[in-house]
């Protein structure tokens, strides 16, 4: 269904402004004044607009590529835990804080990275349990740190990247900008069948443009691969089940039926889902 948001939207602009202007009779207006708010209020909306639009799409873009580095990163570090896993306790210890680090990453938003950061740092914690004996471990021991680092790296970069939002202000501009061409749209004549066009079909453009804004601003886009598959081959590859926030389950593939959500959370993962509620109610 949320495929079809999108479309269902413009259709209900379509019909909301066919109903005002030809059913209602929404009166007309002098056509050389609409005509000059129409192209001033136009270029200003398509200027803003474009900008907008391109600044998140690199945004969304960028955010993609550091995702999958993540992804990879945290696999390549799991693949060379492995190899000290014969240490039961560090085994324990480092699967223990990558589920904790998971889980957070899962409960917190976009704009909240900063709250999971802590958790993964703390899984470097972890490998002070690992007893390097042979050149192999050696070896190992450098790869894991190395892609440790490198996974660290990508959460923090994500962590800014997913703070960088459009304004209220920059809302504000093109919500106002939108409203003067509705506006001056209803008031065109509609005698000539080029402005009834215009009419249904301008109004329609401007919801698009602005759902495509939306969506690129809340990262909606292929949300399921961006947000929630790296976490999920991450879980797949510790033998552990899949952790979603109640928030994401929308997103999930329908197939997956074996999966936690926040009530599921029992001992030092709910304490987790505390402290992040916590801190939400504080700001």
């Amino acid at each position: 269904m949320k495929n079809w948001r999108t479309p269902i939207i413009v259709l209900i602009t379509i019909l909301t402004v066919y109903i005002i202007k030809f059913q209602l009779n929404f009166p007309s207006a002098d056509i050389e004044v609409i005509g000059v708010i129409l192209t001033i209020s136009s270029i200003l909306f398509g200027f803003l607009g474009g900008f907008f639009i391109s600044e998140l799409w690199s945004r969304y873009t960028e955010i993609r590529t550091l995702q999958s580095e993540w992804s990879s990163e945290g696999l390549n570090m799991l693949q060379y835990a492995t190899h000290f896993f014969k240490n039961k306790e560090f085994e324990r210890d480092f699967k223990n804080k990558m589920e904790q680090a998971l889980t957070a990453d899962q409960l917190v938003s976009w704009t909240e990275l900063d709250m999971e950061i802590p958790y993964f740092r703390k899984i470097g914690d972890s490998f002070e349990k690992i007893k390097v004996k042979t050149s192999k471990d050696e070896v190992y021991f450098s790869d894991l740190t190395d892609s440790y680092n490198d996974f660290i790296k990508a959460v923090v970069k994500l962590d800014t990247l997913g703070k960088e939002k459009l304004l209220s202000s920059e809302w504000s501009i093109l919500f106002v900008l939108s409203s003067i061409i509705a506006i001056s749209i209803l008031f065109l004549d509609i005698s000539h069948i080029f402005y009834r066009i215009m009419v249904l079909v301008f109004p329609a453009i401007i919801t698009l443009a602005l759902s495509i804004i939306y969506n690129l601003n809340g990262l909606n886009w292929g949300r399921r691969t961006t947000t929630l598959a790296p976490n999920e081959r991450l879980f797949d590859n510790m033998g552990i089940k899949r952790f979603y926030s109640k928030t994401e389950l929308k997103y999930k593939d329908p197939k997956i039926k074996d999966y936690r959500t926040e009530e599921d959370l029992t001992g030092e993962l709910k304490k987790i889902r505390d402290k992040i509620i916590e801190h939400r109610k504080k700001k």
